[in-house]
């Protein structure tokens, strides 16, 4: 380790103190002068040997930015730090083969590290390995959105915020890749004709700067398919199947009464990291049972202890065409609303999906639910159809509870082939974001 400052020479401490002054001003000659004489007298400095090899690697300097590395390695041999700092210098020389085995090294000393898996992919991808490199890749950017990174560019050196920009594009032409195959699949059974929304939906998707959607008030965070007819709001009466589970609303009740008796099994709907980026705006709902909810299917897992529980309920359920999609959908639960509670303004991922809501609990002067600032109160028995990628948001007022259960179906403008598309790529969209860590946009939170 570097010595602390105070128990260095008085003369050296001086120049330490000058030269995290001129990096802070941005004097980068400045700084490389100070840093030699600190080296000259300090020659196991690790920060200063590590700032030399860097600055003499953005030079382009490739021997030196590894003699730089070297030395403080002779001090420091368990520097993840050093070990990095020589492999990018490696690297960055062509020399991929002993660039590898240095990255590796430090990211076995800093598991996660975002400039170590950078810099590896690029060694790899030399190496002529594309899988491998491909892997590092979309890792390093899953931890580079987790790190702040992408928030803070800046905190990158130019060479490696330039493979963080290659590790995007590599991560979208893959997930470009496995859409383009799915579709072509299709395509070859209904026609390009069939999947034409679809095809652009995902064209969009990939695009650097989409167009919005048309509609001010619609905002679905994951995907938009261009070309369904922009309602806020579906009529009842588009969806005669509901009659159904409408007539056992009185049963139903029964089950959710007594799941609300013991309460033991709800959890709260919403429930993020503080730094997850819907966190901020649930608020006060975010981990709360405030809102909750006991589930029937969640992210399209069947919760069989739950249906067990509320047969005539589950029953009811699975006798809908309900939103399937393998690990997301359908999404079915009771949702409970205590008294005073207010779900702020947000919107859903996709706009070929429904929501509806059959209302169980509702007292007096309850609230509403409103869907692109139209407000429509609940009436125990009679579903409620939506599309959740418009913003929309809902209270109870009152001071007793409110509960609905919520359940989703498909959009009613999407062909039977559309949502076979959509069910096909969300699917696989998902699995690639599972398999390298990464925040998986296709799911609700």
């Amino acid at each position: 380790m570097t010595a602390p400052i105070a128990s260095v020479p008085p003369e050296a401490a001086q120049l330490l103190v000058l030269f995290a002054e001129a990096q802070a001003k941005g004097d980068l000659p400045g700084a490389q002068e100070l840093a030699e004489q600190i080296v000259a007298a300090l020659p196991d400095h690790a920060e200063t040997l590590s700032f030399l090899s860097t600055q003499a690697r953005l030079r382009g300097d490739g021997a030196s930015a590894c003699r730089w590395a070297e030395q403080g390695l002779r001090h420091h041999p368990q520097s993840a730090q050093l070990h990095f700092d020589l492999g990018a210098a490696l690297s960055a020389s062509g020399r991929a083969g002993e660039a590898s085995d240095e990255l590796s090294t430090a990211l076995q000393l800093q598991p996660g590290s975002v400039p170590a898996q950078l810099w590896l992919a690029n060694a790899r991808a030399q190496l002529g390995d594309a899988a491998g490199a491909l892997a590092l890749r979309v890792r390093a950017l899953g931890d580079a959105d987790r790190q702040g990174y992408l928030r803070q560019p800046e905190r990158l050196a130019a060479d490696t915020h330039q493979h963080l920009l290659e590790a995007n594009v590599a991560t979208q032409q893959e997930r470009a890749r496995i859409v383009t195959s799915i579709l072509q699949e299709l395509r070859s059974r209904c026609g390009r004709g069939e999947l034409r929304r679809i095809h652009r939906a995902f064209e969009r998707f990939f695009s650097a700067n989409p167009e919005p959607p048309p509609h001010p008030l619609q905002r679905p965070t994951f995907l938009f398919v261009p070309g369904l007819p922009d309602l806020p709001w579906f009529k009842r009466e588009m969806f005669p199947f509901l009659s159904a589970i409408e007539d056992q609303t009185d049963r139903i009740r029964d089950e959710m009464l007594a799941v609300l008796t013991e309460e033991t099994e709800l959890r709260p709907y919403v429930d993020m990291p503080d730094d997850a980026p819907g966190a901020k705006f649930m608020g006060e709902l975010n981990r709360s049972l405030k809102w909750s909810a006991y589930h029937f299917y969640r992210h399209g897992e069947r919760i069989d202890a739950h249906c067990r529980r509320c047969p005539v309920t589950a029953a009811a359920l699975d006798a809908l065409p309900l939103h399937r999609v393998p690990d997301h959908g359908p999404e079915a639960m009771f949702s409970v609303l205590r008294p005073g509670a207010h779900i702020t303004p947000h919107t859903g991922v996709i706009n070929g999906r429904l929501t509806v809501h059959l209302p169980l609990l509702v007292p007096p002067d309850c609230g509403a639910l409103a869907v692109a600032r139209e407000a429509r109160p609940w009436q125990e028995g009679q579903c409620l159809v939506f599309d959740d990628s418009f913003v929309h948001e809902a209270w109870n007022k009152s001071e007793h509870t409110r509960v609905v259960l919520i359940f989703d179906l498909w959009n009613p403008y999407l062909s039977a082939i559309e949502q076979e598309a959509m069910a096909a790529v969300i699917h696989a969209l998902g699995a690639f974001n599972r398999r390298y860590g990464l925040l998986d946009t296709t799911l609700e939170s």
